[in-house]
Parts: structure tokens; C-alpha cells; sequence
């Protein structure tokens, strides 16, 4: 049974929308928004000491000052070469108390605003909503949190100051504000000078009690250019400056307040990392740069040290980025509540710090830990109804073995805190040694222990929601399959089986391509090295083809087949070694640091020929729009009209050029042609140089539409290739301006690479599935050779305010999206005029051994529309089977120790694969240009 056209239409339709339905519920279930225990901690919840005598929270200090710096990684402050000389002078005095703190993934900001605030493990989701910035069930308001706690219990007042993603998190909660976005990558300054104009005005103030300021000027210098930046110094620098300027202002002040009234206590200055970078400059996954920060505790209390903490005497190890005393980023927020006097947020699964505790006994050491191990105890009640909070203990019974190996993890945790309990109980009576010594290791491990068990199981998955998206997934998965069955055997049947057997080898390694890529969806690291997979099989199919050539009948056929064959697989490897990307291999040397570093000026060379042979490209493929091929016929009309989008082309190509020299630091390399540039766009601020680019792309793409409406007036004939490739060069114009200059070069090999295959089309016969799977490869190929991974470390978010001013979520998220999936954006545009050229082919020698004669105008449109269709059908059912395997994959190992790492950034990937890239612009957006130009 075969089916039309318009049926196909309809089916598709429907399968598209189960696909989407499955893709909707089994993510509903796999990524489920985390559930906290409501309500505020109050002093009325504080337990009584075990022996029922209930004592008052007092205070260590009075005042804090907060100062985060985005992506302070521990050895930017601790390492032998870093900027911060002060801190390290501090803490070699021992004026601080320093620690390399662990920030688990997602190494988002949002989480880890989170994570520092409320002591809890982020879910997942809140790395996506660390890019929708208006989301508002991100928000911290009904959250328990040590910052609401100083405002209800300790009666203080709270400024921010820098990234606002804070200002949304705590809305109303904050005295004063000064808010900067943190979307702006490519600002490194102004960034951070609108944070430290504020630190002395603030500081002057009499009455101040809560500083916060969010620096992250040295986080966009790690995206713009990496760790290792001629700029990253510097910014530290800066930064050590900022501190040394609060930390001398705050012993002064308390050095006068304390004289004034001894009561009064000092102040706490907290230094500290949300993050760090990996060795790209990037995070959000969660390798040893990413995760590894830098926490600094200075405060004047800390002269008077009687003892070294523990935190001095760890060793220090710089490679794995371990300095000094390694403790988990959430254990600040029980260590900062106790300072303050203040409950321990509901939620908090950190363990207190007891370095900081200076000059106190051993019994309240005790009390602080009690403290925070009944805090836990009511989260772990609220899984166990049975847990006991308030556990009594016999002499009889103290001799529990709690088997930290233990299956049952309930009775292992009870006996944990039920023995802390008894041994503290004993030591208040007693005032042994050993009992303080029991009770604290007891503690400890019940905190440590009830820490880690929460916080591999934070997210319990809806298995039900993930069952019914699995089944919608392989409904549609199998109605794909017929309609492709079905269209397989209606090409057979209109083109036959010419040169069959090379035919189906191809198809053979096609379809075993996609067998072997589905079979690595189950390894953690073959999906942090999926790009390897994609390098490997590009360049297994170009010899298979350079093997299949030797069967030509025609010698000199063959010869140029297989050097065009061999020049793709040089191409490849060039292309492949232009970023380095994934988790093993991401820090290692690559064309892109020589760009960046040593041949700065090569880099904006290859640029600059990229760009114009671009425009070369565009303004013959224009000429070729407009001409006639009776050259008498051309009318005075369409001479103006391609002179002047000629002229707005080179306009475009001004226009981006003096864009990317102002933002990517190219002003000093070539003064003389920026000033060429300013003489011709007279634009000066970047963001409406942005939007003028954007309209005059618009206008071209009219300007030729208009001129195949002028030109078929007077002539028969659809310039349908040309056209197309107008769009194409114009969307490379876009992907250039969101691009980095480094990776400008790649869309130039993209080109080459477009044209040799052209040409090997040309020459050869291609089923569907083999040329669909062939712009796959390319479109994977494109993806990672732009520096993406599966790892969110990798999301490059520098063009998302291009022409922008203000967030706007949708703006944004389109930008963030074409920027890093401009790569396969491309290959797909491209592959509309490869279509045509196979199709075409196939068609005039069908027709011309059937002796019939050439198709008219409208059996091309026809054919572009089948066309089309079949490229949609091919393309979705690799889409679709990925996602169902994948789909499958993650519900068996939904256990396994690299799900949030590994697993759940691949499968955020894939639905963004799936609806974004397939369903957006597979079929929506080159839907569109199929419109535009078949139709007159």
C-alpha cells in the first residue's frame, strides 16, 4: 500500500505530535521539580540539650560581608600563580581560614546560589533555570534560607549588590540593590565596577548589617577567553584589591566599635566561589575545575587563635586543585547559622564547620552539632514517619554497633544519632573525654552520613510519567518506521537499483552507524566522548566511498572521486582538531588556544578571508539571481535591484566586521581598520550595530525574493538553487556574528566541505537513508567541532545579548540556541540544495531512459515537495530512535552514580535535539524556505 502525498502530511503530523507527547512525560518524570520541607526554622524548634536543660543561640558575630566572585576557582586564590596576594598573606598569618569547598553539579550559578542559601542539593532542573531568568518557581522567597533567617530571627538588614539573578531569587528581601545581569560574557569590566563602586559608600554607613556582592567580571573572562587569559591576573588582581580594601575598613570599624562597647562582636568576611571553570573557561558539568572552589573565612576574631585548625594541616595537592581543608559548598550554611545565632534553614544537608569555632569548649562544640544533626533528623523524619528525633538510650543499649554498611539505611542513621545522643547526654553528667570524643564522632557521622544518603536520592522519579512517555515514543517510533518503509519502496520502484550493490553497502554502514551510536547511549563515557563516535564514522563512510569508487567503469571517474574523497577526510581532520571538546580531553591543546593565544593575529586574517570570500559567494550567487539569459532582457528594474542588495551586502559584511573587532577585542590589533569602518556604519553602540545587521539580512533576503518576482515575469524558469544559496550565505553572516572569531574559519571549511560533496554527488548515486545519514554525520560533525560537548560546561552564552538590551527569556534563548547549534543549522540549510542536485539527477536520467521529457515547472515543485517530505521522514526517525534508546537508557540507570553528571545532560540535549533542532527547524523553519522559494 502506498500512500499520497497529502496522507503522508497528515500522518506525519500525528506521529509528530505523539513523539512530542512522549518526549513531554517521560521528561516529567525523569526531571521532577524537588520537593523541600515547608515553613521557616524558628528558636522554638531548637531542641533542649539532652539532659533537658534548654539554653539560647549566641551570636559569634554581628555583621557579614559576603563577597561571591563567579567561578573562583580554588586554585585562583590558593595557587602558586595567582593574583590574590593579600588573601594569601592572610592566611599564611593566620588572619584566615581558608578551605577548597565542592560545589556538586550542575556548576550553574542558580543551584549554587541555591546550594550557599539553603544548604540543599539543586535539582537538575534549576541548571535550565539558570538561563530563564524570569522563571518565578525559582525563587527562594518560601524557601528556608539563612539570609531570610537574619532578617526574622536576627533583625538585620540585607544590601546586594551584582549579578541579579539574586534580586529575583530573594525578591523583597533585600534593603538596598544594585542589580547587573550576568548574560553580558564579554563584558569583563563594567561588570564588576558597578559592584565596587558601592563597597565604600556602603561600608561609610553607620548602620549596616549584611553586605552582599556578586563579582563576575572573572567569570566572563573564563568564558571569553579560559583560565589561563592574559586577563585572568589581572582580574584577580582586582579583585585581591576589593578585598583588601573591605578587610581593612572592617578591622578598623570593629577595632572602634568593640572600644566603644565591649559587647559589640565583630565582623565575619566571607570570600568564596559559586563554581569554578573547567580548562575551556566553561562549567556546568562537573569536572575536578568546575566543581573544586575557594572559601576564605577573615575576620579579626580569628588573631586570637588559641590552636591551628585542622584546615592548615591538610596537604596541599595543585593538580587535582585540592588546597588545604576539602568540605562541601552546602556545609556553609549550617557553619553560617550558628555564627549568626540564627536556626539552621529546614532544607540544609551540610555539616557545621567546627574550625571556626574558636576559643569554645568541647560542650558546645557539642551543642552546635547537636543542633545541626537534629535540623537533618526532621528531614529524615519526614521519609520515616518512625524516626526518632528524641531517642532515649540505656546503659544497656550503648554498646550499639551501627554498621556503616548496613542495607537498612534507617536503622543504620537512628543508631548513628541515637548514640550521639547518649554519649552527649553522658558528657554533660560526667565531663569525660571520651564521651566528648564519641559523641563528636557520632555526630559527625550521622550528619555526614544522612547528608550523603539525601543527597543521592533528592529526586524521586515519576515512574508512571516516564512509562507513558516511553509508550508514546515507540508508538510513534514504529508509525515512522512504516511511512519510511513505504517511501523506501516508492523510490525503489520510480528510480530502480542502479549501481544496487554500491548503493547498499552504503545503506549497510548507515544503518550500523545508527545500531553502534544507540549501543554507546548506554556508557557514561562514551556519551562525555559522543564527538569521538561522530569523528570516527564521517571518516569510516569516506573510505568505504573511496573503496566503492573503484567499481566506476570510467577510470579518470574514479580517480576524481576518490582525491575528492580523501580531500574530505583531511578536512575532517583539520576540522575535528579546531576545538577540542568533551570531559577527558577538554584542557588539551588545540587550534583554537594558538588562535587565541600566540597567533591572535593569524586568527583575525583567517577571519577576515572567511568573511569575504563569503561575500564573494553571496554577490555572484546575487548577480546569478538577477541576470537573464538573454542579456537584452534585462531590465533597468532589475539592474538597480541587484546593484543595491550587492551594496547592502558589503554593508552587512562592514557591519559585522566592525561588530566583532569592538566586542572581541580587535580594536588594538587594527586601529586603521576600525576607523575604515566607523567612516562607513557610523553606529557606535555594538547593540544597535546588532540590530542594524539583523535588518539589513531581512532586506536582502526581500531584495532577492523580489528579483525572482521580477525576473519570472519576463522569463520561464525557477532560480530555485540560487536563491537558496543566498539564504544560506546570509544565515552565515548571522552565525559569524554570534560566533567567536576562532571558530569563524570552520563555516569557511564548512563551504569547501559542502562543495566537495556536491561534487561527489554528483558523480554517485545515494539512497535516502544514505545521503540523510551523511548530513547527520555532518551535522554532529559541525555540533562538537564548535567546542560543544554533552556537558553544560559547553554552552556558550556570549551571543545572547546580541542587539539586546534587556533579558527577555525568548530573545535569549534564541540566540543561545543558534549560536551553539549554528553547526548543524547550516548543514541543514545546506542540505536543501544537495536534495535538489540528487533528486534532479535521479529524475533527468530516469526520464531520459524512459524517453520522457523534461519535467515542467510545476513536477519540480511537486518533486521539492516530495522531496522534502522524505527528508523529514528519514531525519525523524533517527531522531526518534535516539531519543527512545536514550529514553530507555536513563530509566534503567536512573541509579547509576553519573545520572545528574553524564546521563542528564545528554538527554536535556536530546529533547533539545529533537524539539528545537528537528522539530523547529527540520521542518518549521526549512519548511519555510521551501516556501520562499518554490513559490512565486
Amino acid at each position: 500500500m502506498y500512500y499520497s502525498t497529502r496522507k503522508k502530511w497528515k500522518i506525519l503530523f500525528t506521529i509528530s505530535i505523539l513523539q512530542l507527547l512522549g518526549i513531554f512525560f517521560f521528561a516529567k518524570g525523569f526531571f521532577p521539580y524537588k520537593a523541600n520541607l515547608s515553613g521557616l526554622s524558628t528558636v522554638n524548634d531548637l531542641p533542649p540539650l539532652p539532659n533537658g536543660e534548654k539554653t539560647l543561640l549566641k551570636p559569634k558575630f554581628d555583621r557579614l560581608i559576603f563577597m561571591l566572585i563567579d567561578a573562583l576557582r580554588s586554585d585562583f586564590v590558593f595557587g602558586k600563580n595567582s593574583g590574590m596576594k593579600f588573601v594569601q598573606s592572610l592566611i599564611s598569618e593566620r588572619h584566615a581560614i581558608p578551605y577548597t569547598a565542592i560545589a556538586t553539579a550542575p556548576t550553574v550559578t542558580l543551584p549554587r546560589i541555591k546550594a550557599l542559601t539553603t544548604g540543599t542539593v539543586p535539582n537538575f532542573l534549576d541548571a535550565i533555570l539558570n538561563i530563564a531568568e524570569s522563571d518565578t518557581s525559582s525563587s527562594l522567597a518560601n524557601q528556608d534560607n539563612w539570609l531570610i533567617q537574619l532578617k526574622n530571627v536576627g533583625n538585620k538588614s540585607i544590601s546586594f549588590f551584582g549579578d541579579d539573578t539574586w534580586i529575583k531569587l530573594f525578591p523583597g528581601l533585600f534593603h538596598e540593590t544594585d542589580g547587573t545581569t550576568s548574560f553580558f560574557a564579554t563584558d569583563t569590566i563594567e561588570v564588576d565596577l558597578n559592584v565596587t563602586r558601592n563597597i565604600i559608600p556602603q561600608l561609610s554607613k553607620p548602620e549596616w548589617d549584611v553586605l552582599i556582592f556578586h563579582y563576575l567580571g572573572l567569570d566572563h573572562v573564563g568564558h571569553s577567553s579560559g583560565p589561563y587569559s592574559p586577563l585572568m591576573v589581572p582580574k584577580q588582581y582586582e579583585m585581591d584589591e576589593v578585598v583588601k580594601i573591605i578587610y581593612e575598613i572592617i578591622l578598623e570599624q570593629d577595632k572602634k566599635r568593640i572600644q566603644e562597647d565591649p559587647n559589640v562582636k565583630p565582623t565575619l568576611f566571607v570570600l568564596c566561589g559559586d563554581h569554578g571553570m573547567n580548562e575551556a573557561g566553561n562549567h556546568g558539568g562537573s569536572s575536578t575545575g568546575e566543581t573544586s572552589t575557594a572559601f576564605v573565612f577573615m575576620s579579626s576574631i580569628f588573631d586570637s587563635m588559641k590552636h591551628v585548625p585542622e584546615t592548615f594541616s591538610a596537604p596541599l595537592d595543585e593538580h587535582s586543585m585540592s588546597f588545604y581543608k576539602v568540605i562541601n559548598q552546602v556545609d556553609f550554611v549550617s557553619t553560617i547559622s550558628y555564627l549568626f545565632g540564627i536556626p539552621i534553614p529546614k532544607n540544609n544537608l551540610g555539616i557545621l564547620l567546627l574550625d571556626l569555632l574558636v576559643d569554645i569548649d568541647a560542650l558546645e562544640k557539642l551543642r552546635a552539632l547537636q543542633l545541626n544533626a537534629h535540623q537533618i533528623s526532621g528531614i529524615l523524619q519526614s521519609l520515616w514517619s518512625s524516626f526518632d528525633r528524641n531517642p532515649n538510650v540505656t546503659n544497656s543499649q550503648s554498646e550499639l554497633n551501627c554498621d556503616l554498611n548496613a542495607d537498612d539505611d534507617q536503622a543504620r542513621l537512628q543508631c548513628l544519632y541515637s548514640m550521639a545522643h547518649y554519649y552527649h547526654a553522658k558528657s554533660l553528667e560526667v565531663n569525660e573525654v571520651n564521651d566528648i570524643n564519641n559523641s563528636l564522632l557520632f555526630y559527625n557521622k550521622f550528619i555526614s552520613n544522612s547528608g550523603s544518603h539525601l543527597a543521592s536520592s533528592f529526586s524521586d522519579y515519576d515512574i508512571t510519567s516516564m512509562f507513558v512517555g516511553l509508550f508514546f515514543m515507540i508508538l510513534a517510533l514504529c508509525n515512522y518506521l512504516i511511512v519510511m518503509l513505504d517511501t523506501y519502496v516508492q523510490w525503489n520502484k520510480q528510480f530502480g537499483r542502479q549501481d544496487g550493490n554500491r548503493r547498499g553497502h552504503l545503506e549497510f554502514f548507515s544503518i550500523t552507524g545508527i545500531i553502534l551510536f544507540c549501543i554507546t547511549l548506554f556508557a557514561s563515557s562514551y556519551i562525555e566522548e559522543e564527538h569521538q563516535f561522530w569523528y570516527y564514522w564521517i571518516q569510516t563512510m569516506w573510505i568505504v566511498s573511496i573503496i566503492l569508487s573503484f567499481r566506476l567503469k570510467i577510470r579518470k571517474l574514479v580517480v576524481k572521486q576518490a582525491f575528492i574523497l580523501v580531500c574530505q577526510m583531511v578536512l575532517v581532520r583539520l576540522i575535528r582538531t579546531w576545538n577540542q571538546t568533551g570531559q577527558k580531553f577538554a584542557g588539551e591543546i588545540d587550534l583554537k588556544f594558538y588562535l587565541n593565544t600566540s597567533h591572535n593575529k593569524l586568527m583575525w586574517i583567517l577571519y577576515f578571508g572567511t568573511s569575504s570570500a563569503l561575500t564573494i559567494i553571496t554577490l555572484r550567487e546575487i548577480h546569478k539571481l538577477y541576470i537573464n539569459n538573454n542579456p537584452r532582457r534585462i531590465s533597468l528594474l532589475s539592474n538597480i535591484l541587484q546593484i543595491f542588495t550587492q551594496l547592502i551586502v558589503i554593508m552587512i559584511l562592514v557591519s559585522v566586521t566592525k561588530y566583532k573587532l569592538e566586542v572581541d577585542g580587535g580594536v588594538e590589533l587594527f586601529p586603521k581598520l576600525i576607523e575604515l569602518t566607523s567612516f562607513i556604519v557610523r553606529t557606535t553602540q555594538v547593540v544597535t550595530l546588532a540590530r542594524l545587521i539583523y535588518v539589513l539580512l531581512v532586506i536582502s533576503l526581500f531584495l532577492c525574493k523580489l528579483g525572482i518576482i521580477i525576473k519570472n515575469q519576463s522569463e520561464k524558469g525557477l532560480e530555485i538553487k540560487n536563491f537558496q544559496k543566498i539564504i544560506l550565505c546570509l544565515i552565515t553572516y548571522l552565525f559569524i556574528l554570534l560566533s567567536r572569531p576562532h571558530n569563524v574559519p570552520l563555516y569557511g571549511l564548512y563551504y569547501i566541505q559542502f562543495y566537495l560533496f556536491l561534487y561527489y554527488n554528483n558523480n554517485s548515486l545515494l539512497t535516502p537513508l544514505s545521503y540523510n545519514f551523511f548530513i547527520i554525520l555532518f551535522e554532529f560533525l559541525s555540533f562538537f567541532s564548535l567546542g560543544n560537548s554533552n556537558s553544560l560546561s559547553s554552552i556558550d552564552i556570549s551571543h545572547s545579548y546580541t542587539g539586546i538590551n534587556d533579558y527577555n527569556v525568548v530573545l535569549v534563548g534564541l540566540l543561545t540556541f543558534l549560536g551553539n547549534w549554528s553547526g548543524p543549522i547550516w548543514w541543514c540549510l545546506a542540505s536543501i540544495i544537495l536534495r535538489k542536485e540528487i533528486k534532479w539527477k535521479l529524475t533527468k536520467e530516469t526520464n531520459n531512459n524512459n524517453n520522457i521529457k523534461k519535467v515542467d515547472d510545476d513536477d519540480k515543485i511537486k518533486q521539492n515537495v516530495i522531496l522534502f517530505l522524505d527528508y523529514y521522514i528519514y531525519t525523524s526517525i533517527f531522531h526518534s530512535i535516539v531519543i527512545f534508546i536514550l529514553s530507555i537508557g536513563v530509566m534503567i540507570l536512573r541509579n547509576h552514580l553519573f545520572i545528574w553528571t553524564v546521563f542528564s545532560p545528554k538527554y536535556l540535549y536530546q529533547i533539545i535535539w529533537n524539539t528545537l533542532f528537528h522539530f523547529g527547524v527540520e521542518l518549521i523553519l526549512i519548511g519555510i524556505f521551501e516556501i520562499l522559494s518554490i513559490y512565486r
